[in-house]
């Protein structure tokens, strides 16, 4: 009986939450998440800096210079100044279609050494956790070694073996312990009004099969399937133990895969994930809805055998596609999860922000007010029994 009781508590150690000095509201929402994962009736739905970038409303004191597009329709950025002041977050696209905003909202490590970037990631990222939405973080972070661009086909400098050089033993690997020393101060101090950690799903090295980013597979850097392995133990090990970060959830998002095997070349081992995620974009009308169907059934029952958090953690439809599919979330999303029920049982699906870039360009993943997708959106999307935006979230934190 006594072994049977060790072997318990040793299985609830390797396949329960990732840190288990995580604070109450961080456990809390890994087990709601967990439960959300197993029902097929609930997906929520969010999407990166809904309150940070838009495409349509923008107005003082919302920086708008430059972002007029479309025969006068004004995107706007929420600007630091605003989060000095404490301005509320009014403004999100998907808000003014549905009356709703997301029920997740996405920030990024970015500029983690940048006080602008952190006082309004602070501050809107505490306004969206006190409505109730759930904030997950991602890292496009600059090379440690050469200072480049995280794409790394615009990097000039050296970056062969830049991730085995970045991990203990190599020559940069003091630059990657600064960097991660500026998430853990930037974490360790996100707070609600009340003083309180904020949880954060903490989505980084995302991408890392795919060979754009300098983290990844296939590319100049010639990095190995372990140091990505090895990159991301160190990782929560570092920030989970030597930096007290205990208001994380990690989650592990590669990009798209052939099948199971595929999806975990790259795989550090449960120990170190509580979400199994994917990033699966249609880039062409060459990617089909029964790949992304297939992709999605795959995660799921990954996600069961291995007892972990299931997500869609990045989708969308690349290049602007709603302009010609402007019924691509329903269509190419939502009915495609309806086909079975395992596809159904996933956390969430989240996709990218709304960016609008000057000189009439805008990046879109989601219709705003007044663009011709938008009642689509609204009455096939948001309005559908299976999609919880933040109006309808239970409360994940309790």
């Amino acid at each position: 009986m006594l072994g049977v009781l060790i072997l318990s508590l040793c299985l609830h150690v390797v396949l329960g939450i990732v840190d288990p000095k995580a604070t109450q509201e961080t456990q809390n929402l890994y087990k709601r998440l967990k439960a959300l994962s197993r029902d097929e009736s609930k997906i929520l739905f969010g999407q990166q800096e809904h309150t940070w970038l838009g495409a349509e409303g923008g107005h003082s004191p919302y920086l708008i210079d430059t972002l007029t597009h479309d025969g006068g329709i004004q995107g706007w950025i929420y600007g630091d100044y605003q989060a000095k002041t404490k301005s509320l977050d009014d403004l999100s696209d998907v808000k003014r279609m549905t009356g709703s905003y997301p029920a997740l909202l996405g920030m990024d490590f970015s500029n983690a050494d940048d006080p602008k970037h952190t006082i309004t990631s602070s501050w809107l990222g505490r306004l969206a956790y006190e409505r109730g939405e759930i904030i997950t973080m991602s890292m496009h972070f600059s090379n440690p070694v050469t200072g480049g661009s995280p794409w790394i086909n615009n990097d000039k400098g050296d970056t062969l073996r830049s991730v085995q050089r970045i991990l203990p033993g190599g020559d940069h690997h003091y630059k990657f312990n600064q960097l991660l020393d500026r998430v853990a101060n930037w974490t360790n101090s996100f707070k609600d009004s009340n003083g309180n950690l904020i949880p954060v799903i903490f989505r980084f090295l995302h991408e890392l099969n795919g060979g754009w980013f300098w983290w990844g597979l296939n590319n100049k850097a010639k990095n190995t399937e372990q140091d990505l392995k090895n990159l991301y133990i160190y990782t929560v090990e570092y920030l989970r133990d030597k930096k007290g970060v205990h208001n994380f959830l990690y989650a592990f998002s590669p990009d798209k895969f052939k099948d199971e095997a595929d999806y975990l070349k790259t795989y550090p081992g449960s120990r170190y994930v509580d979400v199994l995620g994917m990033d699966w974009y249609y880039a062409s009308d060459y990617d089909k809805k029964s790949t992304f169907q297939q992709s999605v059934k795959t995660l799921v029952q990954l996600g069961e055998k291995k007892d972990k958090i299931t997500a869609i953690t990045e989708t969308g439809y690349m290049n602007n596609g709603l302009e010609k599919h402007t019924d691509f979330w329903k269509e190419y999303i939502l009915d495609v999860l309806k086909q079975e029920a395992t596809t159904k049982r996933i956390a969430y699906v989240f996709t990218w922000a709304n960016h609008c870039f000057g000189n009439g360009h805008c990046e879109l993943f989601l219709p705003y007010k007044g663009y011709s997708a938008e009642a689509k959106f609204v009455n096939n999307f948001y309005a559908d029994p299976l999609t919880v935006f933040e109006n309808k979230i239970p409360n994940m934190y309790t």
